[in-house]
C-alpha cells in the first residue's frame, strides 16, 4: 500500500512538473522572438517571416513594393508609421496565428523587446498609423492593430485610407483597439478613417472586424454599405466599447443609381451635414439609428434621391443618449432638444417628413 501511494505521489509530481515545464517553454517561445529593426523603405518585394519581431522607431517607412507578412509576425512601433506609396501590404494571418502591429512597449507579444523590464507599458498613441495611400489592393486578414493613433499632421487614426474614391483593400477579421483619441475634427480622430475613399463595399472590403477601446471607431463614405458583421465592442468583455461609439458618415459624389443601406443596429450612424446626394436610393434599415450633430444637418430626399426609412429606425439628435447610447461621450453633460438638427425634407412636395421616430428635429 505504501509503495502504491509512493508511485501515485511520484506520478502526480511528474505531471505537475511536466505542466510547469510546458508553461516555461511557452514563455520562452514568447520571449525569444528574433529582433529585426527596420530602418529603410520597402523598395523591392520583401517578406517578413514568422518567429521575428520587426521594430520601427521614429520613422515613416514607405512601402513602395510588395510587402508580404507571414502569419504570426509581430511588428512593434514607437513614434512611427507605415505608408503604402505605390506598393502594397499582404498581411494574411490565420484565426490561430494572427499578425500583430503594436507598441514597442507591449511586452505581451514577443516579450520585452525594448529591454526595459517593466519600466514602460503600452499606451494609446505610442505609434502613429498605417496609411493606405491610393488604390493598392492591400490585404489585412486576422490582424491586430493596437496602441496606434499618435498625431500625424492632425490625424489620430490607427488606419487611414487616403487617395481616390473606391480605394481597393481588404480588412477582414481584424481587431483595431486602444487607439488614441483627441478633440480633433469630425473625422480626424476615427480609429479607422475610410472617409470619402471608402465608397464601394465590393472594392473596399471591411468585414468581420472588431473595434473597441477607441474614441470614434470608424468613418466611411455615406454611400458605403457597411457590413453588419463588424463589431463595436470587445467580444470578451461586451461592456468595453468605444467612447464615441458610432459610424461617422461623410459624403462625396456617388455613382448614379447607387443603392445604399444603413442597416447596422449595434451603434448609431452619425452625420454632420445637410445630406443631398445625387441620384441614388438610401435604405435606412430596421433598428438603425441616425444621429445628427448640428442644427444645419439633416436629409434631403426627392423623386430621384429616394430615402426609405424603416418604421423601427430612429432619426435623432447626437445628444440623445436614450437612443443608441452616449454617442458624443460626454456622460450627462448635454441633453437633446428640439432644433438640434434640421429634419428630413422631401423636395418633391416641399414638406418635411414627420413621425414618431423622428426626434428633436427643428422641422
Amino acid at each position: 500500500m505504501k509503495k502504491l501511494l509512493l508511485f501515485i505521489t511520484l506520478g502526480i509530481l511528474f505531471i505537475f512538473s511536466a505542466c510547469e515545464t510546458d508553461d516555461i517553454l511557452e514563455q520562452e517561445e514568447v520571449q525569444n522572438c528574433n529582433i529585426i529593426e527596420i530602418t529603410n523603405h520597402i523598395t523591392e518585394p520583401t517578406t517578413w517571416t514568422a518567429g521575428n519581431v520587426y521594430v520601427i522607431k521614429d520613422l515613416n517607412i514607405d512601402v513602395r513594393s510588395v510587402l508580404t507578412i507571414e502569419p504570426g509576425v509581430v511588428v512593434k512601433l514607437k513614434g512611427a508609421r507605415i505608408t503604402i506609396v505605390g506598393g502594397t501590404i499582404l498581411a494574411k494571418g490565420t484565426a490561430t496565428n494572427r499578425i500583430v502591429f503594436t507598441s514597442l512597449a507591449d511586452d505581451s507579444y514577443c516579450g520585452d523587446t525594448n529591454g526595459d523590464g517593466v519600466v514602460t507599458e503600452p499606451l494609446k498613441g505610442d505609434w502613429q498609423q498605417i496609411n493606405l495611400n491610393g488604390t493598392n489592393g492591400a490585404t489585412f486578414q486576422f490582424v491586430d492593430i493596437l496602441y496606434a493613433g499618435g498625431n500625424t499632421g492632425g490625424f489620430y487614426n490607427a488606419v487611414k485610407i487616403s487617395g481616390p474614391t473606391s480605394a481597393q483593400f481588404i480588412f477582414d477579421n481584424c481587431v483595431i483597439a486602444h487607439t488614441l483619441s483627441s478633440s480633433a475634427s469630425f473625422f480626424n480622430n476615427c480609429a479607422f478613417y475610410g472617409g470619402s475613399a471608402m465608397i464601394d463595399n465590393e472594392i473596399s472590403v471591411f468585414t468581420n472586424n472588431v473595434l473597441y477601446d477607441n474614441g470614434r471607431p470608424i468613418s466611411v463614405n455615406a454611400y458605403y454599405t457597411l457590413n453588419t458583421n463588424n463589431k463595436f465592442h470587445n467580444p470578451r468583455n461586451p461592456a468595453e466599447t468605444n467612447t464615441g461609439n458610432g459610424i461617422y458618415l461623410t459624403s462625396s459624389s456617388s455613382p448614379n443609381g447607387a443603392v445604399v443601406s444603413w442597416n447596422v443596429s449595434e451603434v448609431p450612424y452619425v452625420m454632420n451635414e445637410w445630406f443631398q446626394g445625387s441620384t441614388q436610393t438610401i435604405n435606412i434599415g430596421a433598428g438603425a439609428i441616425i444621429k445628427f450633430m448640428s442644427a444645419g444637418s439633416g436629409l434631403n430626399s426627392s423623386s430621384s434621391r429616394i430615402i426609405n426609412i424603416s418604421s423601427s429606425a430612429i432619426l435623432t439628435s447626437y445628444k440623445d443618449d436614450a437612443n443608441g447610447g452616449d454617442t458624443n461621450g460626454d456622460g450627462n453633460a448635454s441633453s437633446p432638444a428640439v432644433g438640434d438638427w434640421k429634419g428630413v425634407y422631401n423636395s418633391s412636395n416641399n414638406k418635411y417628413i414627420q413621425g414618431a421616430n423622428i426626434k428633436y428635429a427643428a422641422n
